[in-house]
């Protein structure tokens, strides 16, 4: 080995050696492993790209035709190894990062699985996701912020506390086939009710529907039409206040309404007598309401399970 490749070469080793050192002093034993598992993800994803322009720039700016060859595969493998990987996974989370910076809440599960459970209902069947998007572990580093984010496909639940959610939810449904179940909160005026009421129906998997301290527009609880499970919810402001006679009507008249939970309202005996009236619900949850047990009498003569808790 000549004497100017061993300078270099111990010049290098004692830079490297510098850097560590540097390294371990400010960010430590576990920071430093960070820092070079990422230049070591760094460097096997660009590779390719270093490896073709080094067969492309050392004659200068005369290319061989081999060379070329060369250079657009190893760029083709870079994309397909690389590039794409990235961008499809990203993609696969378009919706969920929308709904996640407007504030939504999204979940892989579903909320009310121990619900499902205390009333001997069976819980929604958990689908698969239809993207198999696994992500290589050298591009681990690249996708840090979207990793913990489900993807569209596997988002079970959500919750809107704003219109601006309604529209993203009323213009991405299609890429959220596995939603199961959807809640609306304080916040959401007519106008994203309106959004939510024309997707509902073509959730071809919603399973249950849950308001929280709102007053949706009349006949809204009507195109529930594919709804199995229904909360309604007077928390806050609308606790101790009167249930709207038109919306359990509406309820009263969904054909695969099998289970009914009302929560907080000044629900009294006249409008559990309303249920009766219902061809398929077959539970109903009182809690915190006005109803006595003569209403609820009322409802198990007709064959409907009656829980109070």
């Amino acid at each position: 080995m000549s004497a100017r490749k061993t300078t270099i070469l111990l010049v290098s080793m004692l830079l490297l050696e510098t850097m560590i050192v540097v390294s371990l002093r400010s960010l430590g034993w576990y920071g430093t492993g960070n820092a070079v598992y990422f230049v070591a993800c760094l460097f096997v994803t660009f590779s390719p790209l270093l490896v073709a322009m080094i067969l492309l720039l050392r004659r200068g700016l005369r290319f061989s035709v081999r060379s070329l060859l060369a250079s657009t595969t190893l760029v083709a493998l870079f994309l397909m190894l690389s590039f794409i990987p990235i961008v499809r996974h990203r993609a696969a989370r378009q919706v969920s990062v929308q709904l996640l910076s407007a504030n939504a809440t999204i979940n892989e599960g579903l909320d009310w699985d121990d619900f499902y459970a205390q009333i001997e209902l069976d819980r929604p069947p958990k689908l698969p996701p239809t993207i198999d998007e696994a992500i290589p572990a050298w591009l681990t580093p690249f996708t840090t912020t979207t990793h913990a984010i489900a993807s569209d496909d596997a988002v079970r639940s959500v919750w809107l506390n704003n219109d601006r959610q309604c529209r993203i939810l009323a213009k991405n449904w299609e890429r959220l086939p596995s939603l199961q179940s959807v809640t609306i909160t304080r916040g959401v005026t007519n106008e994203g009710f309106q959004l939510v009421q024309e997707i509902i129906p073509k959730l071809q998997n919603l399973d249950s529907v849950c308001t929280n301290d709102v007053s949706p527009p009349l006949h809204w609880y009507a195109s529930l039409t594919n709804v199995r499970t229904l909360f309604v919810w007077g928390e806050g402001a609308s606790r101790g206040t009167a249930f709207d006679k038109n919306h359990l009507r509406d309820i009263a008249s969904l054909p695969h309404l099998e289970t009914f939970m009302v929560l907080g309202y000044a629900f009294v005996d006249n409008d559990a007598r309303t249920l009766t009236s219902s061809n398929s619900i077959k539970r109903v949850i009182f809690r915190g309401t006005s109803v006595t047990p003569d209403g609820e009498s009322d409802l198990a003569k007709t064959d409907r399970i009656v829980y109070r808790n």
